[in-house]
Order: structure tokens, then C-alpha cells, then sequence
């Protein structure tokens, strides 16, 4: 038995070996999965069978037995299915494919890869023979696969030379450069042909100044430097028209060599789709169900890094069609469907972007148990979904910990998987969406940029200085009252109390004018709305990744304009992070000629689901001198005043679990608590909620739209300092 290749040469051949394996396994799982569903083909018997040779000659060339000794197994198995294709049962495919994935582990490990389980134990000993006659007994449906690709097996591949990731890396940084100093190219021609014009017009004055008595005396030389502007005019206008040439032809170079680098690290989606027609087989079986699978669009091309993080989103959701939407056999044929229910996977290009979609023909989306199961698990109280239509309903099911199943399985149950494909495709700059029509099907479509190297941004001013924000999170940008941006912390948008700051006060950069302009910003549901002076334009730029000592938390990297000037890329995380921070040292000076810096005047709680308003309270707190913090809901606030002391509670209304009402209620019921000041927070201002607070026991009721920090810190200290008013003495009921 020939061993493994040793040598200088052997880490070349493996290399090789391994690439080649890769492509045949990965064509054999294919070819398998259409065997299954044309069971009596001999042409894919064939296919299958030379595959099979072909990976058992490589492997046993370069030494590697155990590889070779399971491919010859396969291969004896369809010498025996030529003759007799009834042996390809249900069981014999099951240990086809498993045999394929043995293999396909061992081969990653000699990739240097970390193997996911014993590969060589599993290659030397199947955990099966192949049978040897047809079984009888009811197998399972196979499923269905069309694609719009062409089929590993039948593509003609073209002359190729294999080259480093990380060399492409390195050239991918180099071309957006020639695009930066092509831009740089057309600011000089620009000024090339202004200096042309002052010399014409100089040339032309002193021309009219030899016409003029007061230079009659000096005729020749005045002449002589006519003469003199003349010729350099002439040839200025050559230089630019040579300069002007030089430039189109360096433009159409450096966009073409632009466009080729770009195409070179970027893959097609089928590179993810692939992976599916087995994914789908296993999950339709293990849920029971048959499923028909089509894709469209496999040879869209992305960006690497696009490809390596949607494959996750796409598993998540082609998982929850199956499991959650596709109905079993039975119910489909009852409600007039055929048996099998259908699955389309497609991706479309849309000019710079790709739509990637995934559309079942199951049950469809119910707004009614949607809005049930997300007020049982607490992600939305009643009160808060009580006007919401069917599309922001359908919207929960990205919530963090949202699901229907009452029960968790293996596939679901657990509330994470579609609050993932949120949070990537918003990492990636791109929008998810989902349709939905009960008893017809759902689509749920991610919208997503084709490159991350070239970045949509606004650019704005701020202080005199340009700031580039990437336009993917902005809703839309808004003008405001002068003095509603100089004095509120809080605006209403778009029917919401939200969040307002100066991104020029978040930044810290110098300068005290306030514009009326403001970004309506949206991260993973909580908006925020940032005053800017002004908004210059929006452009596609060459993003610019920072590194080392110019990195900047709150930057996401820079782009350089035509005209060289290097402009900022705001993180927009970052600025959601930082945003209570500047609240907080603008409430110091309100309070520090109140409150000794010494002194803690007291310890206030403030409870509030949405994370970017929580921060906001407990900023103006902590900077007017009060210890603060916070609870994200009624529940985690009722454990947290009975652990330690507290001199104030301040509540928002509407929040999962309990809401503001049900704990005022709870804490004046608790004779530990009752006699504790309570302030309501909360974007309610009718006088119903208004009179229904102070029902319940509210000492104040402050709405958000029309908030106030100083009114507010006000209240803060008169409670702290007074306590209740005396007929609030003893528990309420």
C-alpha cells in the first residue's frame, strides 16, 4: 500500500488534492440529491460512478488509504445500481450522503482545518455496509431541487491560476487609490485651466495698456511682455488639452482596472446556495414534510465579505420556512395545495445592491398569533401593539427572543434565529423586509449592498466641518424649530417620542451653534434624531478602512473627495452608544449650583425598556449629582427596589413584562415601598393615561414631547428632598 506523499513537493500536492476533493464531493452531493429524485437515471448513476473513481485514484496516488478505500465502496455500490437501481433506497442514500460527509471532514482536516468529529475513525469503519438488494417499506419523499445555475458536474472551467486571498486583499486596497488619485487628477486639470483664464486676461490687459497715454513711454517693453504672455497663454492651452487627454485615458483605465480588481474578490451567491439542496433534504425530513426547492440567481456576484456573513441569515431563514411555515403533506392537500410545498431561493442584482429573497407558498404570516406570542413572551406589552397594523406586527418576529412555538426543538423555539438575520443585514448596510398572506405563503427579502468597498453616504456639516454618515440606517432627514432644537432633549417624528441631540455636542468638536437640521437615525429599532448644521450632498465613496494610530471608536473609517479632502465616516453604533454621555456633563452645570459635588443627594431608579432613553434619564441624573440606575422592565425594578434603598423611582409607561401602571400599582400596595416618590415618563399625553397615573399613585406625570431636564431634575429634587405628600401616607390599593 503506497503511504501518504512526503517531501518538499508533498504540501503542493495535498494542496491540490485538496481543492479537487473538495469540487467532487460537493458535485457528488449533488448528483446524489438528483438521484434521489430520478432514482432509475443511468446517466446520473454514471456521473456519480466517475466521480467516485476519479476521487479514489487521486487519493490513492497521494497516499491516502483511507479516503480512497471509501470512495472505491461507493464506487462498487453503483456498479451494483447500473445493474439493479432498485437498491438506491431511502437507506442507501441516507449512507451515501453520510459517507460523503466522512469524507468531506477528513479532507478538511487535511486543509488543516478543525475536524468536527473522529473523520479517519469514521472513514475506516462506515457505519453501515451498502445493501446489496432493495428494501421494502415506505421511504420518506426525496426533495425536489431545480436551479437556474448550471450544475457543478456540466460547467465548462475555465484557464485558471489559483492566488492568495491575501494577495487579492492587498490589490483590492491598492485600486480604490488609482479611483482616489484619478478624482485628485481632475481637481488639477480643473486648476490647470483657471490659471489658462488669469493669464489670458492678464496677457489681454497689458495689450490694453500699451494703448494708454500714461505707458506710451515704454511701448517695446510693454510689448515684450505681451509677446512674452502670449506665447505662455499658447502654451498653457496646449498643456491643458494634453493634460485633459491624459486624464480621459487615465479615467477609463483606472475605472476598468477599478472594476476588474473589484470582480476578482467578489464570488458568486451560489457559493451559499449551493449548501442548501442538502440542507433543505435533511430539514424537510426531520419536519416530515416535502419540499420542492428552486434558485435563481446563482452567479450573482458580492463581495467576499458580503458572502462569508449572509450564509448564516439565509440558513436561519430557510429553516424557519420549513419548520414555521410549510404545512405537512396532508394539511396542504386538504386546503386544496399540492403535497409538496415550495421553496424559492433567489437573488436579484439591483444596480449596486442585492435583493436576496426566500419565499414559501406555507401558511403565511398570522398578525393575531404574532401579536399573542410576542405580548406572552414579554417582547411588546398589550398596550404598545393595541394600534399596530399588520406589517409592524409582522415586524416582532425579528425581536430579540420572539417565537410562536410554546415548546423548544432542536429547530426552534429558542427566539434567536431571525433577530440574527436583522442584526446582519444591518451591520452590512442593508434593510430586511417580509410580506406575508395567510394560507398563501411568506417572502422575506434582504436588501444588501454588493460591495463594502464603496460606501452610500450623506455628507453634512457640522461646526464648520464635513462629516460623512452612511445613508443605510437614516429615515429621513428633518427640519426643526430653532428653539425646539436649542432647548428639547425629546422630539416627536413620525408619531414617536424620540431622542435629540446635537451630533456637533456627541463628538465634542468646538462650536456652540445649534442648526435646524436633524438626521432621524434608526439602530435595530430604537431611533434618535442628531441636529446638524446642514446637508451638503449624498455620494458613493471609496471607503477607507482606519488603521493604527488614526483609529477613532467613533469612526468608522474615511473616503477621500475629488477635490482630496478627506472626510470622516461616522460609526453609527457608536453614536447611539455615546449618546447619553453629553446629556449627562450638560446637567452638571444645571446642578452644580444647587448640589455640593460632595454630596450624593440621593439613590433614584429609573425603569425604561428602551435602552437609548433609559441612558438619556440616567445621564441627566448621574451629571445633576444623583446616583441612578437603570431597569428594563416592571419585574427587574420590583427585585431591584427590594434589594437596596431608593429615594425616587421614575417609570416609563409602555414596557414589556410589567408596565408602568401595574408597578405603580405594586409599589404602593407594598408597605416597604409604598412611601417611595414615583415620576411617569412616557410618550402618553392624553388625559386619560395622564388622570389613570395619578390614579394609580404617580407623584408626576412627565410626557416626553413635552420634556423638560430642568423642569424634570426640578421635580427630582423636590421629591427627593420633600418625600410624598402627606395624603399619599399608607399603601394604596
Amino acid at each position: 500500500m503506497i503511504g501518504p506523499m512526503s517531501g518538499p513537493d508533498a504540501s503542493a500536492f495535498t494542496r491540490q488534492f485538496v481543492e479537487e476533493a473538495r469540487d467532487r464531493l460537493r458535485s457528488l452531493g449533488d448528483l446524489v440529491l438528483k438521484l434521489e429524485v430520478q432514482p432509475d437515471s443511468p446517466r446520473l448513476i454514471a456521473d456519480i460512478f466517475r466521480e467516485a473513481h476519479s476521487l479514489k485514484g487521486s487519493a490513492g496516488m497521494l497516499g491516502f488509504a483511507d479516503i480512497s478505500q471509501v470512495a472505491h465502496q461507493l464506487e462498487d455500490l453503483f456498479v451494483a445500481a447500473k445493474r439493479d437501481a432498485r437498491i438506491l433506497d431511502a437507506r442507501a442514500i441516507d449512507l451515501v450522503f453520510r459517507t460523503i460527509d466522512v469524507m468531506t471532514e477528513r479532507v478538511a482536516e487535511l486543509a488543516g482545518d478543525p475536524p468536527t468529529r473522529s473523520a479517519v475513525g469514521g472513514l475506516e469503519q462506515p457505519a453501515a455496509p451498502f445493501p446489496e438488494k432493495p428494501q421494502s417499506g415506505t421511504e420518506p419523499a426525496p426533495v425536489a431541487v431545480t436551479s437556474a445555475n448550471t450544475a457543478p458536474s456540466q460547467r465548462t472551467a475555465p484557464a485558471s491560476l489559483r492566488v492568495s486571498a491575501e494577495k487579492l486583499e492587498d490589490l483590492a486596497h491598492l485600486a480604490p487609490e488609482l479611483v482616489i488619485h484619478r478624482l485628485t487628477a481632475v481637481e488639477r486639470h480643473a486648476e490647470l485651466r483657471r490659471l489658462e483664464s488669469v493669464l489670458g486676461r492678464l496677457r489681454d490687459r497689458i495689450r490694453e495698456a500699451r494703448l494708454t497715454s500714461a505707458t506710451r513711454s515704454r511701448p517695446a517693453e510693454l510689448a515684450e511682455y505681451a509677446d512674452s504672455l502670449d506665447t505662455i497663454h499658447r502654451r498653457m492651452r496646449q498643456l491643458v488639452r494634453q493634460v485633459g487627454d491624459d486624464h480621459a485615458r487615465l479615467s477609463l483605465i483606472a475605472e476598468a482596472l477599478h472594476q476588474q480588481v473589484t470582480e476578482l474578490t467578489m464570488r458568486p451567491v451560489a457559493t451559499v446556495f449551493d449548501s442548501f439542496p442538502r440542507a433543505v433534504r435533511d430539514l424537510a425530513r426531520n419536519c416530515g414534510k416535502e419540499v420542492e426547492l428552486t434558485m435563481t440567481g446563482g452567479n450573482t456576484a458580492l463581495d467576499k465579505r458580503v458572502i462569508e456573513q449572509i450564509a448564516e441569515p439565509l440558513v436561519h431563514l430557510v429553516r424557519n420556512a420549513i419548520d414555521h411555515g410549510l404545512e405537512p403533506s396532508p394539511e396542504r392537500v386538504a386546503a386544496g395545495k399540492p403535497p409538496a410545498g415550495s421553496l424559492h431561493i433567489a437573488a436579484e442584482q439591483h444596480g449596486n445592491r442585492i435583493r436576496l429573497s426566500v419565499r414559501d407558498d406555507g401558511r403565511g404570516i398570522d398578525s393575531a398569533a404574532v401579536r399573542a406570542a410576542a405580548i406572552r413572551r414579554g417582547v411588546v406589552t398589550e398596550q404598545q401593539v393595541e394600534d399596530w397594523d399588520h406589517a409592524r406586527l409582522r415586524s416582532l418576529i425579528f425581536e430579540p427572543g420572539f417565537s410562536t412555538r410554546t415548546e423548544t426543538t432542536d429547530l426552534s423555539g429558542r427566539g434567536v434565529g431571525m433577530d440574527i438575520v436583522r442584526v446582519v443585514a444591518e451591520r452590512l448596510g442593508g434593510s430586511v423586509t417580509v410580506q406575508s398572506e395567510v394560507g398563501a405563503g411568506t417572502t422575506v427579502v434582504l436588501d444588501l449592498p454588493m460591495s463594502l468597498a464603496l460606501l452610500r453616504v450623506v455628507l453634512v456639516e457640522v461646526h464648520g466641518e464635513l462629516l460623512a454618515v452612511p445613508t443605510a440606517p437614516i429615515r429621513r432627514i428633518v427640519h426643526l424649530a430653532r428653539r425646539v432644537a436649542a432647548t428639547q432633549t425629546f422630539v416627536e417624528l413620525d408619531g414617536e417620542q424620540v431622542p435629540l441631540m446635537s451630533l456637533g455636542t456627541l463628538l465634542r468638536m468646538p462650536g456652540t451653534s445649534i442648526g435646524d437640521t436633524a438626521l432621524l437615525i434608526d439602530v435595530g429599532g430604537n431611533p434618535a434624531a442628531f441636529i446638524i448644521d446642514s446637508v451638503r450632498e449624498e455620494q458613493e465613496l471609496v471607503f477607507q478602512e482606519l488603521r493604527g494610530p488614526i483609529q477613532h471608536w467613533m469612526l468608522a473609517g474615511a473616503a477621500i473627495l475629488g477635490n482630496g479632502e478627506i472626510v470622516p465616516i461616522l460609526d453609527v453604533q457608536a453614536l447611539f452608544d455615546q449618546l447619553a454621555v453629553p446629556i449627562a456633563e450638560s446637567a452638571v452645570s444645571t446642578a452644580a449650583s444647587v448640589v455640593p459635588s460632595s454630596e450624593v443627594p440621593g439613590r433614584v431608579l429609573v425603569v425604561e425598556d428602551s435602552l437609548v432613553t433609559g441612558e438619556l434619564l440616567k445621564g441627566i441624573l448621574v451629571g445633576a449629582g444623583y446616583e441612578a440606575s437603570v431597569a428594563h422592565d416592571g419585574r427587574e425594578a420590583l427585585e431591584m427596589l427590594h434589594r437596596s434603598r431608593w429615594d425616587l423611582v421614575i417609570t416609563d409607561v409602555d414596557m414589556p413584562e410589567m408596565d408602568g401602571f401595574e408597578l405603580t400599582r405594586k409599589i404602593r400596595a407594598d408597605t416597604l415601598l409604598c412611601r417611595i416618590p414615583l415620576i411617569m415618563v412616557t410618550s402618553r399625553d392624553s388625559a386619560e393615561y395622564k388622570q389613570m397615573g395619578f390614579a394609580v399613585g404617580a407623584d408626576a406625570y412627565v410626557t416626553k414631547g413635552s420634556f423638560d431636564q430642568h423642569q424634570v431634575l426640578d421635580a427630582v429634587r423636590r421629591l427627593v428632598r420633600d418625600g410624598r405628600p402627606p395624603a399619599w401616607d399608607g399603601a394604596a390599593t
